[in-house]
């Protein structure tokens, strides 16, 4: 059930992208940043303490095609039951990067502060953080027992940190 969730989320992202380039937005290849993957922003330790658990993984995806200058990579990590966390990293190109921006001002921003250039929640229920930083996009959700907010805030800080 969730994994069907995190798909349609990241196919949401994808279609906005295809959507802004059927509209002739322009897609300049994005300034490549050091972290060129989802794994590289989201450790095993990080997962598990944001879980609480012992984690397995990762399973990942990198140089996910989404059109031309951009690309998605995701990383994984699973404890017990459906107890997941989950992140996309999608590079974009600045046009893609300001209609995310514009998308998320009408998101929910409470206690994001600080969080990349602009974070939101995905929905009230904080099971999946969203955050541009320059043009990156990463997407964190996120399943576990109790309230995941704070949990998942400090994976997102953990992520954009490693994120230079």
């Amino acid at each position: 059930m969730h994994r069907t969730t995190y798909s349609a989320r990241l196919v949401t992202v994808t279609t906005i992208i295809a959507a802004a380039l059927s509209l002739g937005v322009a897609v300049a290849r994005a300034a490549t940043p050091t972290a060129s993957d989802a794994c590289s922003l989201l450790t095993k330790e990080n997962a598990a303490a944001a879980l609480g658990e012992t984690v397995k993984g990762p399973e990942s995806k990198s140089g996910l095609p989404m059109g031309p200058g951009t690309t998605a990579s995701f990383c994984e990590y699973t404890g017990s039951g459906f107890h997941k966390v989950h992140l996309n990293l999608i590079h974009m190109s600045p046009d893609i990067a300001t209609m995310y921006k514009a998308m998320c001002a009408k998101k929910g921003k409470e206690g994001l502060a600080g969080l990349g250039d602009m974070a939101c929640w995905y929905n009230e229920k904080h099971e999946e953080l969203q955050a541009i930083k320059g043009v990156m996009f990463i997407s964190i959700q996120m399943t576990r027992s109790g309230n995941p907010t704070e949990a998942i805030k400090a994976v997102m800080k953990n992520a954009l940190d490693r994120l230079r």
